[in-house]
């Protein structure tokens, strides 16, 4: 598939192979991520709080960001942004885990990335998503002036 630009160039769309497609993008995959979300969530948040109880003084930064993104992966807020700035966070924890788990934990947050629209369905990001917005197109909060513009037209 090709479409031609204002510019004159031509922009190539890959469409996506129809297997992930469906895993990706369809609800019916939603209690599958909701089980994987709190397990992966549960696991931060608890690592994230013990750290923080043992933090002396102004708290870790490490601790906090990964109780946080704990919480957000529990309540399916922001899912895939959460996952993924867990997994970055969670990698310093990792270090006392086996190879298998820390191997299952890796696939479980790069699932959870790349299943962003539908792992928080059974979440907050069945209403949060359409309210921000999505990369291609813009939410009930910030699109407000592009429906202005529309309706002068």
């Amino acid at each position: 598939m090709e479409r031609q630009q204002m510019s004159g160039a031509r922009e190539r769309v890959l469409p996506d192979p129809a297997l992930l497609r469906h895993v990706l993008a369809d609800v019916r995959f939603a209690p599958i991520w909701l089980a994987l979300r709190v397990v992966l969530g549960w696991l931060w948040l608890e690592g994230g709080w013990s750290r923080l109880q043992g933090a002396s003084g102004s708290g870790d930064p490490l601790a906090l960001g990964l109780t946080l993104a704990g919480i957000a992966l529990i309540l399916g807020a922001l899912t895939g942004p959460a996952a993924f700035v867990g997994g970055c966070l969670s990698i310093g924890l990792w270090d006392s885990a086996g190879v298998p788990v820390i191997t299952l934990l890796f696939a479980a947050v790069v699932w959870l990335v790349l299943a962003w629209k539908t792992a928080g369905w059974i979440g907050l990001d069945r209403w949060l998503l359409p309210l921000l917005g999505m990369p291609w197109r813009g939410g009930v909060l910030f699109d407000r002036g592009s429906e202005r513009e529309r309706s002068k037209r």
